[in-house]
């Protein structure tokens, strides 16, 4: 997510979020729970939101959250005491993060680079970061292939999309900028979910190693 300030509209958003875990849970929990096994004890993660992933980590994790939407702050505070995850909260954007040179682990995000400002960018610090075979997992919806009628639905909520979800775009192609980020390695897979939300059902995963 990436507003600088909390507005009436982050805070809905967030309560949105907030009733969907449930839901959000059944249709990715297979693919997160084998994402984020055997993560470190400290983890970076983009665009945390209200804590979605939360869940998926060991009790005790210390998660240094980069998330520059206060409307999220409160809710993510709350359910990292419900999952015993030790979160510090960073008011940043994920287009300058504030660790030195090769000195984290893993960087997690999922549903992120749909919103943040430089999708190229974000990726170039992240790898900036990570030290030499470190991870980075991600999970993301992007565009549909052209042409399908899902991408036609794209087309056509693109602006109110954008609008109600603060800069998010269903038309990114994220699976390109992410073969395009110079990572040593870089494990992706595509897949369409069922998901009632019918524009952000193709979706690319994986792992990507500096």
């Amino acid at each position: 997510m990436c507003v600088q300030n909390a507005s009436t509209l982050s805070l809905v958003n967030a309560y949105f979020f907030q009733i969907l875990q449930g839901y959000m849970h059944y249709q990715y929990r297979m693919i997160k729970k084998n994402l984020f096994e055997d993560l470190p004890d400290t983890i970076v993660e983009l665009g945390p939101g209200v804590g979605s992933n939360l869940r998926y980590f060991k009790p005790g994790t210390t998660l240094l959250a980069v998330e520059p939407n206060e409307g999220m702050h409160s809710l993510l505070k709350k359910n990292s005491e419900k999952y015993s995850i030790k979160t510090e909260l960073m008011n940043l954007s994920a287009e300058k993060l504030p660790f030195p040179d090769s000195s984290v682990d893993a960087v997690v995000c999922s549903l992120v680079l749909c919103s943040v400002v430089e999708p190229d960018q974000v990726l170039k610090e992240i790898r900036r970061v990570l030290k030499p075979g470190g991870r980075f997992v991600f999970l993301e919806h992007v565009a549909a292939e052209h042409g399908s009628w899902i991408y036609w639905i794209q087309r056509i909520v693109f602006r109110p999309w954008l609008w109600f979800f603060e800069g998010c775009h269903l038309t990114r192609d994220t699976h390109q900028t992410l073969r395009s980020a110079n990572f040593s390695n870089l494990k992706i897979e595509e897949r369409s979910l069922p998901t009632v939300f019918l524009p952000i059902r193709p979706h690319v995963y994986g792992i990507a190693i500096k």
